[in-house]
């Protein structure tokens, strides 16, 4: 008998099935925002881990439900129900591929109709991403990158398409004055006396939505972005959306990045030292 060989995965087929169920969660997620305006969302409180409403619950279920038709050997880990946490953490550690996906990053702006949510689905094979896609279907901005073929950026402005491949280890050298941060610094996590010690920046901005922040950083819209405590499913895609298009991202000890750091920085690279450095004092 001969062994049965391994199934070959085509990751260029794979970012375009997440860019469709991106699409189709998009406009699960807009409908229910338009509704909103007539209708009270339904809202589930997760208690500490915040609040789901019915178009968390949607999006992440038509998600899961194609993943399971298509890759039904594949483990999953979203953020409202799949997998335990545990089971995922031992498919990383045995070399497994691992869908981590939160179709509605952003909950408590979506729930007060602000509009800086996403859609946030990536594939990883142990502790690597290998395809990750954030998408915002209110301002139609789409980030995806595949492992070792760069990161882009596709947007509608008007009715022209603007595509950018994301090089952002490539700009100019900034100085803090010139930065644009974004960080949680009303969080309980963040020590007060951090901000006595920050160098004067342009400005410090708070978008509520980790996916989406990590890719404008890999856009070079914020020049940085760090949070103390993050899960799996907020900055797979996300993080790997960073590393290929060059920026600087490694959890706030400064150490290797991976899906499943509890912390995260990203930051142009001509102001990772000294906000590595700031951070850990």
């Amino acid at each position: 008998m001969t062994k049965s060989k391994k199934k070959t995965i085509n990751l260029t087929k794979i970012l375009d099935q997440m860019i469709d169920w991106s699409f189709e969660c998009g406009e699960i997620l807009n409908t229910h925002l338009v509704k909103s305006y007539k209708t009270p969302l339904k809202l589930l409180d997760k208690g500490k881990q915040g609040l789901a409403t019915e178009a968390d619950l949607l999006s992440e279920a038509y998600v899961m439900k194609e993943i399971k038709k298509h890759y039904p050997d594949h483990k999953i880990l979203s953020e409202e129900d799949a997998f335990k946490k545990e089971a995922a953490l031992k498919a990383a550690g045995d070399d497994e591929y691992l869908w981590l996906i939160d179709p509605l990053d952003g909950t408590n702006n979506f729930y007060n109709r602000v509009p800086y949510f996403c859609v946030s689905l990536a594939l990883s094979k142990g502790n690597e991403t290998q395809v990750g896609v954030v998408y915002n279907p209110v301002t139609c901005e789409l980030f995806y990158a595949v492992k070792g073929k760069g990161a882009y950026y596709i947007r509608l402005v008007g009715n022209k398409e603007v595509k950018l491949r994301l090089k952002t280890g490539s700009m100019k050298k900034k100085r803090f004055e010139e930065a644009l941060l974004s960080a949680n610094l009303t969080s309980k996590r963040v020590e007060k006396d951090l901000l006595k010690s920050f160098p004067q920046v342009r400005a410090m901005r708070r978008f509520g939505s980790a996916a989406l922040e990590l890719s404008y950083v890999a856009a070079g819209m914020l020049d940085a972005y760090w949070e103390y405590s993050l899960q799996p499913w907020d900055m797979a895609a996300a993080g790997l959306i960073c590393e290929e298009a060059g920026v600087k991202i490694s959890n706030i000890k400064g150490e290797d990045f991976h899906p499943f750091c509890s912390s995260v920085l990203a930051a142009n690279n001509h102001l990772y030292p000294e906000l590595l450095s700031i951070l850990n004092k």
